[in-house]
């Protein structure tokens, strides 16, 4: 079986992240695509970090319970039916935009789609990504299995989460310099 892969038709991996998606510009949602994702898969969750960010300034956009039957999220474009919007880290149930560094600093966006075996979260509209993770969070692991190293965080982050039973990634870049392409 092919490997879960989520993409973006607007954004290429590990490249700069287009001015209409930032702040500079419209301040678009990204499309956002999935494939193959694991056969028990019942809903999915979608996360945009700030990778660099200081804890309370991570996370741009969260969605969760988004139905792993549709086949995305549309630039600028409605969410799936079913599926809802967290609250970001800035306190809006919303995609909030990539800023540039007032020092021009290079910053790195992730986004992360999770296939959980959970057909909803059982969450209103609104709830942040530590509501997302706590409800998530499933023991699975026996004394036998250790936990990652410290340095793999992501690994760490999604330990404890055992409802998880799938996850990819994808990586896009933005610093002031790039509104020149404005």
């Amino acid at each position: 079986m092919a490997e879960m892969k989520v993409f973006s038709t607007g954004i290429d991996p590990e490249d700069w992240i287009p001015p209409r998606f930032t702040a500079l510009g419209e301040g678009k949602t990204p499309p956002i695509f999935w494939q193959h994702l694991p056969e028990k898969t019942q809903s999915l969750v979608l996360v945009m970090e700030w990778r660099e960010a200081a804890s309370g300034q991570r996370v741009h956009w969260l969605v969760y319970d988004l139905p792993p039957a549709a086949e995305g999220i549309h630039e600028g474009g409605p969410l799936p039916e079913g599926a809802k919007l967290g609250r970001n880290d800035f306190g809006e149930n919303a995609y909030h935009a990539p800023e540039p560094d007032p020092q021009h600093q290079l910053r790195h966006y992730d986004f992360v789609l999770f296939a959980t075996d959970l057909p909803t979260l059982d969450l209103a509209p609104g709830a942040d990504f530590a509501a997302v993770k706590a409800r998530l969070r499933k023991a699975v692991h026996g004394d036998d299995i250790m936990p990652p190293p410290a340095a793999d965080a992501r690994a760490r982050e999604l330990y404890p989460l055992g409802h998880i039973i799938g996850n990819a990634e994808f990586s896009g870049h933005f610093a002031r310099d790039t509104d020149r392409h404005i």
